[in-house]
């Protein structure tokens, strides 16, 4: 599958002009940038995509993009998940499909694979997974639009994509090849966290995607013999929403640490999988407050 991947894409997308917008917005900012990116390519079948985002690694994103999806499906929503991590795919361990292959249509289209009420695709599922990928940014790049426009979806009401952490070519590559409805930001509050929000915020703004808001990951642990609530990632809920409200954005979600959803992850079984279970309801919330954000942004 991995030899079909890369050398499909070589031909199709490594070329000149991909290579030149990617240096082209690396060497320009703010409003300047606007000037030189193409035309997006729309997916006709797609109602909504949404890019889930974090400026730094280790805040959570993947699960909340994994449970944020699977949220989205246990709505009666049409739901696919593109993982973009090239370099970290989470996404097949926390589906539990790290054993299932990606199939190839008649047509050449990749099969995303179903589980847990949505579709979803990952690289995670065409390499082993105990080998790495050791490659540069431009094959980064093809990849990511290969999967973009080469993946068999069907009509989908929303496609959430996780993207890798950082603000590096994956993210510009994305914004520039397709029409972004709107982004998320997940992070902790953490001051050191909090510093690469703008960073993110910014990076968003110059290749115009929307900033639907902030999701604020792992905010607190009850302990469950005193009840009590504990900030243990450094700063405070305070900082998240003035952070939010100097740059523009909501604060749309707060999720708490909870052990059980870490054990859950590991073993496949994203907890808003279970209408019934106590943990998914942030999640819900959060979807619930995605739609409405994303309604809202198309409207103006």
């Amino acid at each position: 599958m991995l030899s079909y991947f890369t050398s499909n894409f070589s031909n199709t997308v490594l070329n000149k002009k991909c290579l030149g917008l990617s240096s082209l917005v690396r060497n320009f900012h703010g409003d300047h940038a606007k000037d030189f990116l193409p035309d997006k390519i729309e997916l006709p079948d797609v109602s909504n995509v949404i890019a889930v985002s974090s400026c730094k690694g280790g805040v959570g994103k993947s699960t909340v993009a994994t449970n944020l999806a699977v949220s989205l499906g246990q709505l009666n929503l049409r739901v696919g998940l593109l993982d973009l991590d090239i370099y970290g795919p989470s996404i097949p361990t926390l589906l539990g499909t790290t054993e299932k292959g990606i199939g190839v249509s008649e047509e050449k289209k990749f099969l995303p694979i179903e589980k847990h009420g949505i579709l979803s695709i990952s690289i995670g599922n065409m390499i082993e997974q105990s080998k790495g990928l050791i490659w540069r940014g431009p094959l980064v790049s093809g990849a990511v639009k290969q999967l973009l426009t080469d993946t068999y979806w069907g009509k989908l009401d929303y496609l959430v994509l996780d993207l890798p952490p950082g603000t590096g070519d994956t993210q510009i590559t994305l914004a520039q090849s397709l029409k972004i409805d709107a982004s998320l930001i997940v992070t902790t509050p953490q001051r050191l966290a909090l510093a690469d929000v703008i960073r993110g915020v910014e990076m968003f703004k110059t290749v115009e995607v929307p900033v639907a808001g902030i999701v604020e990951n792992m905010s607190w642990f009850q302990c469950p013999n005193c009840n009590t609530k504990h900030n243990f990632m450094g700063g405070d809920a305070q900082s998240v929403k003035d952070l939010a409200a100097k740059i523009g954005v909501n604060r749309l979600a707060q999720l708490p640490y909870v052990p059980e959803i870490a054990v859950s992850s590991d073993r496949g079984v994203p907890v808003s999988s279970h209408l019934e279970n106590q943990f998914a309801k942030p999640y819900f919330q959060l979807a619930n407050n995605v739609i409405e954000a994303v309604s809202q942004i198309k409207q103006k």
